[in-house]
C-alpha cells in the first residue's frame, strides 16, 4: 500500500510537470482553472496506461510463430511460461496503478468543478 501510495503521488506529480510544460509551449495545455489542469493530469496519466497495456493472453500471437517455437524447442530449461505470467502480472499492475493515479486528478478536477 506504501509503494502504491508512493507512485500514485510521484506519477501525479511528473504528470503535471509534464502538463506545466506543455502548457508553456501549446496553448491548448494553458489553463487557469484547476479543474482542467487536473483533467489534463488524468488524460497523461491514462493516456501512459493506454500506451503501454500489454492487451493480454487474447492479443498475444507469437506463440504461433514457427520460429519462436523452434526457439523455445532449443532452450529447454528456462520456463518461458512463468516469465510470461510474471510479464502479464506486472503489466496489469502496472496499468492499474495508472488508472488509480489518474482517478485522484479526475476526483479533484471534479470536486474544484463544483465548489469553486
Amino acid at each position: 500500500m506504501k509503494g502504491l501510495l508512493g507512485f500514485v503521488v510521484i506519477s501525479n506529480l511528473l504528470a503535471g510537470l509534464t502538463v506545466f510544460v506543455l502548457g508553456q509551449f501549446i496553448p491548448f495545455f494553458s489553463t487557469p482553472y484547476l479543474s482542467d489542469f487536473s483533467f489534463f493530469i488524468a488524460m497523461v496519466l491514462w493516456g501512459i496506461a493506454a500506451l503501454s497495456w500489454d492487451g493480454g493472453r487474447g492479443s498475444r500471437t507469437y506463440d504461433v510463430d514457427i520460429v519462436t517455437h523452434k526457439t523455445k524447442t532449443m532452450v529447454k530449461d528456462h520456463s518461458f511460461e512463468t516469465d510470461k505470467r510474471q510479464q502479464y502480472r506486472q503489466n496489469y499492475t502496472f496499468g492499474l496503478s495508472l488508472f488509480i493515479a489518474g482517478l485522484i486528478p479526475l476526483i479533484l478536477s471534479a470536486l474544484s468543478y463544483w465548489f469553486l
